[in-house]
Protein backbone atom coordinates (compact mmCIF):
# COMPACT_ATOMS: atom_id res chain seq x y z
CA UNK A 1 0.00 0.00 0.00
CA UNK A 2 1.12 3.38 -0.58
CA UNK A 3 1.23 4.92 2.95
CA UNK A 4 2.00 8.60 3.25
CA UNK A 5 5.22 9.96 5.11
CA UNK A 6 5.08 12.86 7.59
CA UNK A 7 6.93 15.81 7.98
CA UNK A 8 7.92 15.64 4.68
CA UNK A 9 10.57 18.39 3.62
CA UNK A 10 9.44 21.20 1.89
CA UNK A 11 11.39 23.10 -0.40
CA UNK A 12 11.57 26.84 -0.01
CA UNK A 13 9.40 28.37 -3.31
CA UNK A 14 8.07 25.34 -4.56
CA UNK A 15 4.43 24.26 -3.79
CA UNK A 16 3.76 22.66 -0.46
CA UNK A 17 4.24 18.46 -1.71
CA UNK A 18 3.11 14.84 -0.21
CA UNK A 19 4.88 11.63 -0.29
CA UNK A 20 3.19 8.07 -0.47
CA UNK A 21 5.73 5.02 -0.32
CA UNK A 22 5.53 1.80 -0.83
CA UNK A 23 8.35 -0.65 -1.93
CA UNK A 24 6.98 -1.28 -5.67
CA UNK A 25 5.90 2.68 -6.34
CA UNK A 26 6.31 6.26 -4.93
CA UNK A 27 4.46 9.22 -5.32
CA UNK A 28 5.04 12.48 -4.70
CA UNK A 29 1.83 15.15 -5.48
CA UNK A 30 3.23 19.59 -5.15
CA UNK A 31 -0.54 21.23 -4.17
CA UNK A 32 -1.53 24.70 -4.60
CA UNK A 33 -2.54 27.01 -2.05
CA UNK A 34 -6.11 25.77 -2.31
CA UNK A 35 -5.07 22.10 -1.79
CA UNK A 36 -5.24 21.12 -5.62
CA UNK A 37 -2.95 18.95 -7.13
CA UNK A 38 -0.41 20.74 -9.43
CA UNK A 39 1.41 18.13 -10.65
CA UNK A 40 3.05 14.30 -9.54
CA UNK A 41 5.86 12.10 -9.68
CA UNK A 42 5.40 8.48 -9.66
CA UNK A 43 8.00 6.45 -9.23
CA UNK A 44 7.51 2.05 -10.41
CA UNK A 45 9.57 -0.35 -10.69
CA UNK A 46 11.82 0.10 -7.89
CA UNK A 47 14.52 -2.10 -7.39
CA UNK A 48 14.87 -3.47 -10.33
CA UNK A 49 13.96 -1.43 -13.63
CA UNK A 50 12.80 2.23 -11.95
CA UNK A 51 10.83 4.58 -14.29
CA UNK A 52 9.35 8.20 -13.18
CA UNK A 53 6.21 9.68 -14.74
CA UNK A 54 5.71 13.27 -14.26
CA UNK A 55 2.67 15.55 -14.97
CA UNK A 56 2.58 18.99 -14.37
CA UNK A 57 -0.55 21.24 -15.04
CA UNK A 58 0.44 23.40 -18.69
CA UNK A 59 3.33 21.06 -19.01
CA UNK A 60 1.89 17.67 -19.59
CA UNK A 61 3.96 14.36 -19.38
CA UNK A 62 7.75 13.13 -19.01
CA UNK A 63 8.80 10.18 -18.72
CA UNK A 64 12.21 9.39 -16.64
CA UNK A 65 14.75 6.67 -16.22
CA UNK A 66 15.80 6.82 -13.05
CA UNK A 67 19.18 6.03 -12.59
CA UNK A 68 20.58 5.28 -8.95
CA UNK A 69 23.36 7.48 -7.37
CA UNK A 70 26.90 6.32 -7.24
CA UNK A 71 28.54 6.43 -3.87
CA UNK A 72 32.29 7.18 -3.67
CA UNK A 73 34.25 10.50 -2.62
CA UNK A 74 33.35 12.01 -5.69
CA UNK A 75 29.92 11.10 -6.64
CA UNK A 76 26.77 12.05 -5.34
CA UNK A 77 24.23 9.43 -3.62
CA UNK A 78 21.14 10.93 -5.47
CA UNK A 79 19.15 9.43 -7.86
CA UNK A 80 19.66 10.90 -11.57
CA UNK A 81 16.86 11.44 -14.34
CA UNK A 82 17.08 10.82 -17.80
CA UNK A 83 14.83 10.91 -20.79
CA UNK A 84 13.24 7.39 -21.34
CA UNK A 85 10.49 6.14 -24.03
CA UNK A 86 8.24 3.51 -23.52
CA UNK A 87 5.53 3.73 -20.70
CA UNK A 88 3.30 0.89 -20.45
CA UNK A 89 0.17 2.99 -19.04
CA UNK A 90 -1.98 0.66 -18.60
CA UNK A 91 0.06 -1.51 -16.57
CA UNK A 92 1.54 1.11 -14.11
CA UNK A 93 -2.04 2.49 -13.67
CA UNK A 94 -3.59 -1.46 -13.14
CA UNK A 95 -0.61 -1.33 -10.12
CA UNK A 96 -1.07 2.45 -8.92
CA UNK A 97 -4.84 1.27 -8.25
CA UNK A 98 -4.37 -1.34 -6.39
CA UNK A 99 -0.90 0.26 -4.19
CA UNK A 100 -3.26 3.19 -3.64
CA UNK A 101 -6.42 1.96 -2.30
CA UNK A 102 -5.95 3.67 0.80
CA UNK A 103 -4.57 7.23 -0.29
CA UNK A 104 -7.28 10.01 0.27
CA UNK A 105 -9.31 9.02 -2.66
CA UNK A 106 -8.90 12.49 -4.07
CA UNK A 107 -5.02 12.22 -4.74
CA UNK A 108 -5.49 8.90 -6.04
CA UNK A 109 -8.33 9.83 -8.20
CA UNK A 110 -6.55 12.87 -9.64
CA UNK A 111 -3.30 10.67 -10.67
CA UNK A 112 -5.30 7.82 -11.94
CA UNK A 113 -7.30 10.40 -14.36
CA UNK A 114 -4.45 12.18 -15.40
CA UNK A 115 -2.35 8.22 -16.26
CA UNK A 116 -5.39 7.29 -18.24
CA UNK A 117 -5.29 11.12 -20.23
CA UNK A 118 -1.03 10.17 -20.82
CA UNK A 119 -1.17 9.50 -24.89
CA UNK A 120 0.10 5.58 -24.11
CA UNK A 121 -2.61 4.83 -22.41
CA UNK A 122 -5.03 2.57 -24.17
CA UNK A 123 -8.65 0.51 -22.43
CA UNK A 124 -7.57 -3.34 -21.88
CA UNK A 125 -10.36 -5.10 -23.47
Amino acid sequence: MLLELRNVEQVPGEPRRRWFFSHEQDLLVWLGDDGAPLGFQLSYGKYRNEHAIRWKAGHGFTHHRVHDGESGPLTSDAPLLSADGAFNAPRVLMRFLELSAEMPPELADFVAARLREHPDYREES
